[in-house]
């Protein structure tokens, strides 16, 4: 009986490593600059991500792609002496090129790069400390009128383990921005993020 058990805990084992295509949900923490042109000046913008993909790897091959939809958050304040903050929201949908170089199932690396559209609407108003209700004020005065198309060219490295029969990933990377939001008030060049991934 004890081996027996062992035995379909290492089929279970070996079904979840060799899955190889996976829907995913990630999480992230994304640091860049702003460049806001009332003040002609770049500024620290932090703020988060959330993702939803599919990950496609028919063959489980070190070779394979992901698509998913996304949407970011970051805020940025003019002054540190101010209360007047922009809200920046950029949402749309992208895929990866994923490459492993170490298929170990649990201590996996890999590099992406890929390319996301998306919108990109800026919103401002003046901030409190009560977090809730600064998002709150976020979000109500959430409209389209400044919205302007990116187009974001994303790459980073990638590590895989398994945690609790679950794939899990940890990733590093840079978006950087390439098409121009001229007629805007404020413009994103490039960010820094670090994610983590759950995928099931």
């Amino acid at each position: 009986m004890y081996y027996l058990r062992i035995l379909i805990l290492g089929i279970s084992f070996l079904n979840i490593l060799n899955a190889e295509n996976l829907s995913y949900m990630s999480s992230s923490y994304q640091i860049g600059t702003v460049f806001m042109r009332p003040l002609n000046t770049n500024k620290l913008l932090q703020g988060a991500s959330i993702l939803q993909g599919y990950e496609v790897n028919p063959k489980n091959d070190w070779a394979y792609s992901r698509y998913y939809f996304f949407i970011d958050y970051g805020n940025v304040l003019f002054n540190n002496d101010s209360t007047l903050q922009a809200n920046m929201f950029t949402y749309g949908v992208g895929g990866d090129f994923m490459v492993a170089y170490a298929k170990n199932p649990i201590n996996r690396w890999a590099f992406f790069f890929g390319l996301q559209l998306a919108a990109n609407t800026w919103i401002l108003n003046n901030k409190v400390k009560d977090l809730v209700v600064n998002t709150w004020d976020s979000l109500k005065d959430f409209n389209f009128h400044n919205t302007y198309f990116r187009a974001i060219g994303k790459f980073g490295v990638q590590f895989r383990t398994i945690v609790l029969y679950h794939k899990v990933d940890v990733e590093i990377g840079m978006k950087i921005f390439l098409t121009p939001e001229r007629s805007s008030l404020f413009e994103r060049s490039f960010l820094f993020f670090v994610s983590h991934s759950w995928h099931f």
